[in-house]
């Protein structure tokens, strides 16, 4: 079992009142969760947080933080994994596109964040237009996937 917390409109908040609106409630929601679960995992979401997913992941107790499109894999294995396990985070776009630039993503993503703690995932959700076959074609590849 898991909890995963969302908070879509985090990359919105200013920097300087993102420990205000972002960390502080994310914070109090972990303390309390873990009060009464304390062996669940949290995976904190907070979506476009760009460099803010560092002081995220150091102030809010979160288990794992899912990171959006727009973050670096590389940053992330650096700078979150250390601290935390990485959610994350293929282009959603890609996914609709298929092909080889959908497996090349998909392998660097995996060569990247794989060494670490790390759950394969979108930087966002899935979009309507999503072909399935291309679902299970990446899903077929992540499978198959070995270090």
């Amino acid at each position: 079992d898991v909890v995963q917390l969302f908070d879509s409109w985090a990359g919105a908040v200013a920097a300087s009142e993102f420990d205000h609106w972002v960390i502080n409630p994310t914070a109090e929601i972990v303390k309390r969760v873990k009060a009464v679960h304390p062996k669940v995992p949290i995976i904190g979401f907070a979506n476009k947080a760009g460099l803010m997913y560092d002081p995220y992941v150091q102030k809010t107790g979160i288990d794992g933080v899912s990171i959006d499109s727009s973050v670096p894999v590389s940053w992330a294995a650096s700078t979150l994994q250390g601290q935390c396990a990485v959610q994350g985070n293929l282009d959603p776009q890609l996914l609709v596109a298929g092909g080889a630039g959908l497996m090349h993503e998909a392998e660097t993503i995996l060569e990247t964040l794989g060494q670490g703690p790390f759950v394969f995932n979108l930087g966002h959700g899935i979009v309507p237009e999503t072909p399935p076959e291309h679902v299970a074609q990446l899903a077929d590849f992540i499978r198959g996937w070995s270090r």
